[in-house]
């Protein structure tokens, strides 16, 4: 009982941290010049680079757009998902916590049948199958999430620590600090959308 409670105590952080945003959105790297990507000059139709253009010239080659910035990849499932499919994620998390692991993994699975790319889903299918203690199981939903999410750091840390149980619980020690050293990079890489 104590090890489906760590499990979903677990499934819990990771769906919080998924939920957590930082007032003001994203914000870039102040002063920082080596944060900007490099621009090469057009190529022309024999494959020479075009002279760079004279910015201190008015009547020069008009000013470049500013560069956007990419938008954060999404840190929880309500961001991606039909309301079909958020009703299908609570009504899992209410049986989950009531300790209905079978119906949590039957309800996870109809979601995925609605959205099977969702990496958010095969995440909470990982955590529930996880407290099943079906290890393997778990490991593979949390690299399946992993290889449709799209380099989503916020989804590929909590994966990861998934991982990281998964194989701790396999006694597999090494494997598990392996993964838990892949969390702490993508939580590194997710905190750059957090400041």
């Amino acid at each position: 009982m104590n090890k489906i409670k760590s499990i979903l105590a677990l499934g819990a952080l990771i769906l919080m941290a998924g939920c957590a945003t930082q007032p003001g959105g994203m914000s870039g790297p102040s002063g920082n010049a080596s944060s900007q990507p490099s621009q090469k000059p057009p190529s022309g139709p024999s494959g020479q680079q075009a002279p760079p253009a004279n910015s201190g010239n008015p009547s020069g080659n008009a000013p470049q757009p500013p560069q956007q910035k990419t938008p954060p990849p999404p840190q929880n499932a309500s961001q991606i998902s039909s309301p079909a499919v958020m009703s299908l994620l609570g009504r899992a998390d209410t049986l989950a916590n009531a300790g209905h692991m079978d119906a949590a993994a039957s309800t996870l699975e109809r979601a995925l049948d609605l959205a099977p790319r969702n990496p958010f889903i095969y995440q909470r299918l990982a955590a529930v199958r996880l407290a099943q203690g079906e290890n393997g199981q778990a490991e593979q939903l949390a690299m399946k999430s992993n290889s449709v999410s799209n380099n989503n750091p916020f989804v590929e840390a909590g994966n990861w620590q998934l991982i990281a149980e998964a194989r701790k619980q396999a006694g597999n020690s090494n494997g598990a600090q392996k993964a838990h050293a892949q969390a702490v990079n993508f939580r590194q890489a997710a905190s750059q959308y957090q400041q």
